[in-house]
């Protein structure tokens, strides 16, 4: 799920959690990626590339894009403490 943050800026960010955050991943940064499972299946890593640029994110933390098109990862709390408005993503009724 891509979670929006706010303050005087904004963010868009996706937690990583397991495979089926990989594709909200790639749609918010439009970057390469590539995968690193454990043997019994569970993910380690998500790497992300974009020409010189590589971004490494662990389960847990959040893969970010920023108005101006920066991309990051970091975890909920810094998320929370420059962007304290939290904007829900609607929900399918």
């Amino acid at each position: 799920m891509i979670r929006m943050f706010k303050s005087s800026d904004y963010v868009e960010a996706v937690e990583v959690k397991d495979f089926t955050s990989i594709q909200e991943i790639i749609q918010l940064t439009g970057m390469g990626v590539s995968v690193a499972f454990s043997p019994s299946g569970v993910l380690q890593s998500v790497t992300l590339k974009n020409g010189t640029t590589t971004l490494t994110a662990l389960p847990g933390q959040y893969v970010y894009k920023n108005k101006s098109g920066t991309v990051g990862v970091c975890g909920y709390d810094y998320l929370a403490e420059n962007y304290p408005d939290e904007v829900a993503e609607p929900t399918a009724e």
